[in-house]
């Protein structure tokens, strides 16, 4: 059986903004070994993201968006260049940087809250405020009532919204969302579009988001950034200064949007006829 909840549109629980941290990305390269040899992955990566700013990267598949996320979140030491978290150099995965995959994650066997409260592992979070803080963040994310679900009782989306309690909880001030949508149906896909936006808005926190989606991006971010083919190179950072919430079918969305999408589909033309046939 599937458990179905309406998506929250307000929580009760709602803390006053607060301003996430900076990101600073400087001449980043990764490498990965192949064949006994060196596959260039990222290449000279530079970008800053200001405290509360919503990023979005976007790329073709192997342009290295997954894997600079994993750099950011600390799970990777082995890279060149400098990555930044307020002036401080990132070296392992701390609760100051939430981290939800496109697979949710979720540890079958345990319950919503018990899996929220996976985030606390190896730390010294009193017993009391985690469970405290549990709480609030199921509530938050629209999930009262299920903190005793098991993730096969859930949809797509509310194990979604279960993995976000988890990144939240740590109370972090960046949230790095590693294609978090691309697993949802299309309906799905545009709620939880709008619940990504409420919680940003309401919590104030540093968010970079790796999506295939340029609609999506479009829709959600402050920036795109655009990423080459392998090796990963920025090759366009688009503003987007649209209000929020925004109507996908105004002019200048379409417009933001068509922009990029004729980007890609450029570079695509010119990546086939530099294949060999």
């Amino acid at each position: 059986m599937t458990l179905a909840t309406p998506l929250a549109t307000h929580s009760p629980l709602a803390q006053a903004p607060r301003r996430g941290a900076g990101l600073r990305i400087e001449h980043v390269s990764k490498s990965f070994p192949l064949k006994g040899e060196s596959l260039l992955v990222l290449d000279d990566i530079s970008l800053t993201v200001e405290p509360g700013e919503f990023v979005a990267i976007v790329g073709g598949s192997g342009c290295g968006k997954s894997t600079l996320l994993r750099l950011l979140a600390g799970l990777d030491p082995d890279y060149q260049g400098a990555l930044l978290h307020d002036d401080v150099p990132i070296e392992e995965p701390t609760l100051e940087r939430g981290l939800i995959f496109q697979d949710h994650r979720l540890f079958p066997w345990l319950t919503v809250e018990q899996n929220v409260a996976m985030a606390f592992t190896n730390t010294d979070v009193p017993a009391a405020e985690r469970r405290s803080r549990v709480a609030a963040e199921i509530v938050r994310v629209g999930l009262d009532g299920f903190s005793g679900a098991y993730p096969h009782q859930l949809s797509g989306g509310m194990s979604q919204r279960a993995a976000i309690a988890r990144a939240l909880v740590g109370r972090p001030d960046v949230l790095l969302l590693d294609e978090p949508l691309g697993a949802l149906d299309a309906l799905t896909r545009l709620h939880m579009q709008k619940e990504l936006r409420r919680l940003w808005q309401e919590e104030g926190i540093t968010m970079l988001m790796v999506t295939h989606d340029i609609e999506e991006a479009v829709y959600l971010a402050d920036r795109v950034v655009v990423l080459e083919a392998r090796p990963g190179r920025v090759r366009r950072i688009q503003d987007v200064p649209l209000a929020h919430p925004r109507q996908r079918r105004d002019a200048e969305f379409v417009a933001l949007r068509d922009g990029l999408l004729a980007d890609f589909g450029e570079r695509e033309e010119e990546g086939s006829e530099r294949s060999p046939v």
